[in-house]
């Protein structure tokens, strides 16, 4: 079966299940933005993430980004939690020049080959603080930071967190600004044209992203919304408009449903356009979207199931 019709599937599933199940509150809303509800002191989650990312240039791409998270509430203000971070490929003939090439693809693989692995990545560890709470205070609004230790990349994320709610809570308005410092292992990718030879070099890219999330309640659990993703990429440790190598642009619906004992919440992203700054990566633009190393079509299909422990 394809792998977006399995996501597809389960969806479907975990919908017609949680409709004769109780409702709890202050699960995430959205599948990309976050937002300043936090655990209650003492409290725990169990969640997993499956991220689709899929379709490029042309040919076949699917590669599903996942994550296993613990979360704990330190203090009703405080969170920490812990990842274990894996991906699965399956991908073939998908860039600008018909190669199985691009994203997390080793340096070292034969782009005439399809390329499908399964691999674990590496660990992170999240931390929330929030300052203001949006039920008590005008705004609220957040600080997050996580560590990111990877056998293929490794790096630092930063996040503030904005959130607004409305008509007793009913509509939530959410805004993120995070930069990320990455470390990260070269892929086999080679620009149209060009003779290198891909040899694995580490490269230091800063990553920085505007999110911003709406929410609506229109039934008793059932939230559903937009996201909408700003995505730019610097070379090396900058935010300078000279070292900018791109920016991409992401939207799409999201749906969220809060039970008992679980919750689940489905994001669907699409690229909607993007523009490259260097001549590598507009080499990687086709029809106005930005390919490569970078994104996907559909970037992403997230899903997120949580288990909350009471």
């Amino acid at each position: 079966m394809n792998p977006s019709r399995q996501i597809i599937v389960i969806f479907l599933g975990l919908f017609s299940l949680l409709l004769s199940l109780p409702v709890l509150a202050d699960e995430p809303l959205f599948g990309y933005t976050y937002t300043t509800d936090l655990q209650p002191e003492g409290k725990w989650e169990l969640e997993q993430k499956i991220t689709d990312r899929e379709g490029q240039a042309q040919g076949h791409f699917h590669h599903f980004d996942m994550s296993t998270e613990v979360e704990y509430g330190v203090s009703n203000d405080f969170q920490l939690a812990f990842y274990l971070n894996y991906m699965y490929a399956n991908e073939s003939a998908n860039s600008v020049h018909g190669r199985t090439e691009g994203i997390e693809i080793p340096y070292d693989h034969d782009s005439s080959k399809p390329y499908s692995e399964f691999r674990f990545d590496g660990i992170a560890i999240e931390s929330i603080y929030k300052v203001l709470n949006p039920l008590l205070d005008p705004i609220g609004l957040a600080f997050y930071v996580e560590p990111e230790l990877g056998f293929y990349e490794y790096g630092l994320e930063m996040r503030a967190i904005l959130q607004k709610n409305f008509f007793d809570d009913q509509l939530v308005l959410a805004a993120n600004f995070w930069i990320d410092i990455d470390r990260e292992q070269g892929s086999n990718l080679v620009t149209p044209g060009s003779t290198d030879i891909p040899d694995g070099a580490w490269t230091t890219a800063t990553y920085a992203e505007f999110d911003l999330g709406a929410s609506y309640r229109f039934a008793p659990g059932w939230s559903a919304g937009l996201e909408l993703r700003n995505h730019n990429e610097y070379g090396g440790i900058s935010l300078s408009r000279m070292d900018q190598d791109h920016t991409a642009f992401f939207l799409g619906p999201t749906i969220h449903y809060a039970a008992q004992k679980w919750f689940f919440t489905l994001t669907v992203l699409r690229q909607i356009g993007a523009f490259a700054y260097t001549d590598d990566q507009k080499a990687q633009v086709q029809n106005g979207l930005l390919y490569g190393d970078e994104h996907t079509t559909w970037d992403g299909i997230r899903l997120k199931i949580g288990f909350p422990f009471q």
